[in-house]
């Protein structure tokens, strides 16, 4: 429950973020280069923000490491370099029917998209009951290491028929080897 909050508050500020530009743009009644432009970067970046405030349940933005997660660096980079091609590189602005923004649109876009930041720091801090349900994906990310509940969710696997569930806190719970009576190809 808390997760599909989540969701739909985050999906909702996006579109509201991205329909307010593309409405601004839309001034004259015509559909533009720009007007596309802009709605475009509006939704990638508000989308970028939302990765990294996603990336932790209970803290928020400015609780987190920039530098804790490479894969993720590696990822956002790529993702503004393919944005900056898409509306500087002018064989692809043709393809994508983009134009080249100025400084001042980069920073209102960067504004606006932040939003996101702020409307998941509201979450995290004035309403954690509503939107954090105790749920951690993974078992390290509590510092304490503190025992999950063993409900019977997606990720509570049998072991070796003896009946038993794996504790998702357990640190080797991903490293169960397969016995050839385990596996299925052995029927």
């Amino acid at each position: 429950r808390a997760l599909l909050l989540r969701a739909i508050t985050s999906a909702a500020l996006i579109v509201f973020l991205t329909l307010k530009v593309f409405s601004n743009e839309l001034d004259d009644g015509r559909i533009s280069r720009r007007d596309t432009t802009m709605t475009f970067m509006t939704f990638v970046n508000c989308d970028l923000f939302n990765a990294y405030v996603c990336r932790s349940a209970e803290k928020c933005f400015y609780e987190m490491s920039l530098t804790s997660n490479p894969a993720f660096l590696w990822a956002v980079g790529g993702s503004i370099f393919g944005q900056l091609l898409v509306i500087y590189f002018p064989p692809l602005q043709e393809v994508f029917q983009t134009e080249a923004l100025a400084l001042a649109d980069l920073m209102y876009i960067i504004l606006l998209s932040s939003g996101i930041l702020w409307l998941d720091t509201l979450r995290k801090k004035f309403f954690d009951k509503c939107f954090n349900d105790g749920y951690h994906a993974s078992p390290l990310s509590k510092e304490d290491n503190a025992p999950l509940p063993r409900v019977g969710g997606w990720l509570a696997l049998p072991v070796r028929g003896a009946g038993h569930r794996i504790r998702r806190n357990h640190r080797s719970w991903f490293r169960k080897r397969e016995t050839k009576k385990d596996s299925i190809m052995a029927l």
